[in-house]
């Protein structure tokens, strides 16, 4: 099944597991949200929140907003908001460093504190809104055997409009990023992560039980893409990483971000630079077919401690060294990825065919 437009940065998304309103198991979530000057949007978020958690319907949902080195009133705006279906813990503390990474991790941190063994926890922005079915969707996933979710980070109709030419500008990034992960799910399938899927790892939508969380060690403690890092942890212990189209969420477009290097800062690159490279999880098509294939070997093997072993090949081999993708050779990658899917996906139709003819 082929996801219309892009992986990330669209308005379509392939179908996810089905969402249950009311998990016939329920559990107890927490969903941290480091917020930094953000009085004039935590509303609109902590609004959001509410509405998917009437129709998730958790055992308990208690809502962290851990405020940091704000000089604005994020912390009253917060604490004002009446959340019907949830309770609002508001922390308001300097943090030294003072990076997104370590915000989110502090957030993350108290947020897995207050639940138990068997509990739930996600994280979101505090300038997004996540979709209605945001949290039942994280929670269908883990009922069906993740341990950790990545989500999709979007922006809506009326944000995508304040930036003219820019969807234009980078639809074949977002198309490679597709072409990429398909790539991946005919080369080295990974049964619990099935296509379709994606690439990404947003700090705006994740999720992870309570005792994945703790059995990695938690996020990691760097400055940038802690998303990423936490993704790769989970991937590194051998846990289940799901790379979902079903959880949602709707961020904002802004320029100016609180966190130097984060999303907004890629964003005012992207509109100001059209030659700036692609996202670092994209490189050159041969290089990650290279990787997969590699990958996909030395899954095969079956033995113990797959993960850590992989971090550790792939962390050892200068063939697999990543490298960015410039804008102008994206044609060229598309083409070329494009291409080899459809000798994949040729060479599986005939084994299928094959195996129903010595069948019959």
């Amino acid at each position: 099944m082929s996801v219309s437009g892009s992986v990330w940065m669209t308005e379509t998304f392939a179908a996810g597991p089905a969402v249950t309103l009311g998990d016939p198991a329920p559990r107890d979530v927490a969903i941290a949200i480091p917020a930094r000057n953000e009085a004039a949007s935590i509303a609109a978020c902590l609004a959001a929140i509410d509405t998917a958690a009437a129709l998730a319907r958790p055992r308990s949902l208690t809502v962290v907003v851990l405020v940091n080195n704000s000089d604005d009133a994020t912390a009253a705006e917060a604490r004002r908001v009446v959340m019907r279906h949830a309770t609002t813990i508001v922390d308001d503390i300097a943090l030294s460093p003072a990076h997104a990474g370590a915000a989110r991790l502090a957030a993350l941190d108290r947020a897995v504190a207050v639940l138990p063994a068997d509990g739930v926890v996600m994280t979101t922005d505090a300038d997004s809104r996540v979709a209605p079915g945001w949290i039942a969707a994280n929670l269908a996933e883990i009922a069906a055997g993740a341990d950790a979710v990545a989500g999709v980070v979007t922006f809506d109709a009326a944000t995508r409009a304040a930036l003219p030419g820019f969807a234009a500008d980078r639809g074949l990034e977002w198309r490679l990023a597709e072409l990429h992960a398909r790539l991946a799910s005919l080369i080295d399938p990974v049964p619990h992560d099935p296509w379709p899927n994606h690439l990404w790892a947003w700090g705006a939508s994740l999720a992870a039980t309570a005792a994945a969380y703790r059995a990695v060690g938690g996020l990691p403690a760097v400055a940038l893409a802690e998303d990423r890092a936490f993704a790769a942890r989970i991937e590194a212990h051998d846990l289940r990483l799901r790379r979902s189209h079903a959880p949602v969420v709707y961020t904002s477009a802004r320029r100016q971000g609180r966190a130097p290097g984060g999303f907004a800062d890629l964003i005012d690159a992207y509109a100001r630079d059209p030659d700036m490279p692609c996202d670092a999880a994209l490189e050159p098509t041969q290089t990650l077919v290279r990787r997969l294939r590699l990958r996909a070997a030395c899954r095969a093997q079956g033995a113990p401690g797959f993960g850590a072993r992989w971090a550790a090949i792939e962390a050892a081999t200068p063939a697999l060294a990543r490298q960015r993708v410039r804008p102008a050779a994206l044609p060229a990658e598309v083409a070329l990825a494009e291409a080899i899917i459809a000798r994949l996906e040729a060479s599986a139709d005939r084994d299928d065919s094959d195996r129903c003819v010595r069948a019959a």
